[in-house]
């Protein structure tokens, strides 16, 4: 009988010491339940700084510290996304030397498993195995909202895309709180099953009531200072209660070094500001940043805590102030209800009730000291009923094994946005397993044979080859053309010039295979680029065509990551390598005819556009298979301001009802980003295209200035004055 402990690894971008913060404790606790429960269990982190893994054992748990620069993609992916192909790269070299965990969680947050799970349904070995189960924490496009953060901007937008693929991707979701599944559903309407599973908490030594002592004569803000815990209607409903005549002071707990985007600057800064005289006159008390420790030293005596977030998914400051028998007063808008009851355990206010806090406020401050005394004991019982391990993991329990039951490796391919897959006949496909592959040719003869060489050097073998000459005039070329003819025997088109969309179609009028693939005669592909994209291909019946990174040469060393096609960034600018895609020829013959209408480019990318409005969609091989041939003369490189806003208005007025679908979104992202022509990748900023911003220094330098007050203000201010 097998023995085996059960292997469970955790992903997460905190845990304790390293970082506190409610990811963090959720991670600790959960570790801690598991191993409790012969779990062999493994914490994955990044390192800030290491370039090798770095692995200790705590308390039975094995908690490993990894380089967040390894693979070196964050040359060519923002900090987010990089950070998220690391993770899928330790999972990969620890699957290897140690097979497979029977469960890994993640964190929503970030869009941490991106990869890992693009991976999974991409059919990587091993990793099509893996059963994920994703948590939801605090996913970044539901708290920009609450924060006020510019959410159709670079690359918050692109975060929070990542996220929501992820939700869509998971083999099963749960989250501690059914608020935070309300709150998502707006932004992923076809939002998966999800399973409420408290959070799981306990501590060493129970908590000994002092009832000597009166909470009241201490109130508590206890959480970051961001807008989404609420510390703008909690200050100024205070500021309307000193003013009134209330005595007692608000002591403020928690760090301020979150910038505050509206006033562009950090919510500390913005304190000082607004309540300076508040803060002179002793009324508003700011403690910072405080470890549990430090905190409970605070509170021992008793204290309110005061958790007003406009909106949160179930925050462990309300379990650690219960748990310490506090008075707890928090807002109605959260998963905090499900716990609290009204003049039981707690009290709640809520935000659209005006004056609702400041009567809440009165009426604990009124209630006798035997129903304070009472309504403490119950919050410790309700958190001690709730939350303890053996409860929490019975419920866990369910979830992981549903996991395990809903994972299957040949599942459709997940979207953020949904379409109906179209209906074809088994007849129209082609002949089986044959790759036909185009390459139209104009006056290419100095590049041509490289490009035919990487064709035939594939490890996929069942292909057919159609030149399609475009009326070259170069007579060196021509000659070049035929000499290869001679030798690779491949299909040879002739027609008069009349450009490169003209060309490529007419090379699939001659193609007989139930696979298309196109190539330009000055690029090359990577031996195992067609193999894999058809394997993906014949694996999941929602795909039609699939693309992969570009990796440019010539004139340039540096790399394209291509991404999804989905709307609304695919209607803003191409997000694929559309001129060396792998089709299922059906779609193409069906919606992606090249226009020959766009004689100045981005052809292929109104292809893919149609594609994808018809259903027919496509998903991106994360390898640099693709390589790409930068040329002074190419077609891209010639592209005018002029050219480029004819073929965009051009594509838009063809597709305006699919425009108009997603017509908010796209002005967001104009009106956050500018025109899309002049973006190049989503996974940075407009303001990070810098030449030295991707130096590993120039990093370390910008965590040096945040962790810095001084610094860290001055630079703010830099940064304001450079933006108006």
């Amino acid at each position: 009988m097998d023995q085996r402990k059960k292997k469970y690894w955790l992903i997460t971008t905190e845990y304790p010491p390293m970082y506190g913060g409610g990811i963090g404790t959720y991670c600790y606790h959960t570790a801690k339940m598991l191993q409790q429960q012969d779990w062999d269990v493994t914490v994955f982190v990044p390192s800030q700084y290491s370039d090798t893994n770095k692995i200790t054992t705590t308390n039975g748990i094995r908690i490993v510290e990894f380089s967040r620069y390894k693979t070196k993609v964050e040359a060519f992916l923002g900090p987010e996304t990089s950070l998220a192909f690391e993770f899928a790269n330790v999972i990969r070299e620890f699957m290897e030397t140690e097979g497979l965990p029977d469960i890994l969680e993640s964190q929503e947050y970030a869009g941490i498993a991106y990869y890992i799970l693009q991976f999974k349904h991409l059919n990587y070995p091993l990793f099509n195995q893996l059963k994920v189960v994703l948590t939801l924490h605090a996913p970044s496009f539901l708290y920009y909202e609450y924060n006020r953060v510019p959410a159709m901007q670079l690359p918050y937008f692109w975060i929070g895309q990542m996220e929501r693929w992820c939700i869509m991707a998971a083999d099963k979701l749960n989250a501690p709180s059914a608020f935070i599944v309300h709150a998502i559903k707006p932004f992923i309407p076809d939002l998966p099953e999800v399973t409420v599973v408290p959070l799981p908490f306990e501590q060493s030594q129970k908590t000994q009531l002092d009832n000597t002592t009166n909470p009241r004569d201490n109130w508590f803000f206890f959480g970051k200072l961001t807008p989404q815990k609420g510390i703008v209607p909690l200050l100024k409903g205070f500021r309307e209660l000193w003013l009134a005549g209330w005595k007692k002071p608000l002591f403020l707990i928690g760090g301020g070094n979150h910038y505050y985007h509206p006033e562009r600057m950090d919510m500390q800064e913005w304190v000082n500001k607004k309540y300076g005289n508040e803060i002179k006159a002793g009324k508003l008390i700011q403690l910072g940043s405080l470890s549990p420790a430090q905190w409970k030293e605070k509170t021992r005596n008793g204290a309110v805590i005061l958790i007003p977030s406009i909106g949160d998914n179930y925050p462990y400051t309300v379990i650690e102030s219960l748990i310490n028998g506090n008075i707890v007063l928090a807002s109605k808008q959260g998963g905090q209800t499900e716990i609290l009851v009204n003049k039981q355990n707690g009290f709640l206010f809520d935000h659209n009730e005006e004056n609702s806090l400041e009567k809440q406020v009165h009426v604990i401050n009124d209630l006798p000291i035997e129903q304070i005394r009472e309504i403490r004991i119950n919050a410790i019982k309700s958190v001690e009923e709730r939350h303890n391990y053996q409860n929490v993991y019975a419920q866990k329990l369910k979830v992981i094994e549903s996991a395990a039951a809903l994972h299957h490796a040949n599942r459709p391919f997940p979207f953020v946005t949904q379409s109906n897959t179209p209906q074809y006949q088994i007849t129209e496909t082609g002949k089986k397993d044959l790759l036909s592959i185009v390459v139209p040719f104009y006056n290419m003869g100095a590049y041509v044979n490289e490009t035919l060489e990487s064709i035939y050097s594939s490890d996929y073998k069942n292909i057919e080859v159609i030149v399609v000459n475009d009326g070259s005039n170069d007579q060196g070329s021509i000659e070049v053309l035929k000499t290869l003819q001679n030798k690779y025997q491949f299909t040879l088109v002739e027609q008069t010039n009349k450009g490169l969309s003209a060309a490529r179609n007419k090379g699939v009028q001659h193609a007989s295979g139930e696979f298309l693939a196109f190539l330009d005669p000055d690029d090359t592909v990577q031996p195992t680029y067609f193999s894999k994209a058809i394997n993906i291909l014949q694996s999941k019946q929602n795909v039609f065509f699939v693309g992969c990174w570009a990796q440019y040469f010539e004139r340039s060393t540096g790399s394209w990551p291509a991404f999804i096609p989905e709307p609304p960034y695919l209607l803003y600018h191409n997000m694929i390598n559309s001129s060396a895609l792998i089709y299922k020829k059906i779609a193409f013959t069906k919606n992606g005819w090249n226009d020959a209408a766009l004689e100045y480019g981005v052809e292929d990318w109104e292809s893919v556009i149609n594609l994808v409005k018809n259903g027919w969609r496509g998903v991106v091989i994360p390898e640099k298979l693709w390589n790409y041939r930068i040329r002074q003369t190419s077609m891209v490189r010639n592209f005018t301001r002029e050219k480029l806003l004819f073929s965009y208005r051009y594509i838009a007025e063809k597709h305006a009802a699919f425009y108009a679908l997603h017509a908010v979104d796209l002005t967001g992202l104009l009106n956050a980003n500018g025109p899309g022509y002049k973006i190049d990748n989503p996974t940075f900023g407009t303001d990070e295209h810098i030449p030295f911003n991707n130096n590993r220094l120039i990093k370390k330098a910008i965590n040096y200035i945040k962790k810095k007050p001084a610094l860290r203000k001055r630079a703010l201010y830099i940064l304001s004055k450079i933006k108006k």
